[in-house]
């Protein structure tokens, strides 16, 4: 039996090619999906670790009047973004006065901000890229009438 050899044609590099045009498009893309699933991850993180320093904030120790102190706040705050391995983010906490006729209402504002930055092997492709990301609350203090 012969055996038949078939000549080359012109289109026999053609998949290593299209696979060098597409893989890096595709990875690109994965790593993108990544990147936005955490930059909303961090997002949320923060405006729960704020609405949770407000709750802390606003509420008296058990039996008492007394609010808790701004660094007990920012330290259940560093807590609460540590459980989820964010970490170097910054607590702002301010008082917040309303005053409607003669009763004034007492507020607590929590701001918690982060600078964020890039994590996977996008971070050399887009080095530059770099936002702060912020979480904020603000409630009614429990001893305000």
């Amino acid at each position: 039996m012969k055996e038949t050899i078939t000549p080359h044609t012109k289109q026999s590099g053609t998949a290593i090619v299209e696979a060098a045009i597409v893989l890096p498009l595709l990875f690109l893309m994965i790593f993108g999906i990544v990147e936005c699933a955490r930059f909303m991850q961090v997002q949320q993180a923060l405006t729960d670790a704020a609405r949770e320093g407000a709750r802390l904030a606003v509420a008296p120790t058990t039996g008492t009047a007394t609010l808790p102190s701004a660094s007990e706040i920012g330290n259940e705050v560093q807590n609460f973004l540590g459980s989820a391995g964010i970490y170097g983010a910054t607590v702002t906490l301010t008082p917040v006065n309303i005053v409607t006729g003669t009763v004034t209402t007492q507020f607590t504002n929590i701001r918690v901000e982060l600078p964020y930055s890039l994590l996977t092997a996008l971070r050399g492709w887009f080095g530059v890229f770099e936002v702060t990301l912020s979480g904020e609350a603000l409630m009614r203090n429990e001893t305000s009438p």
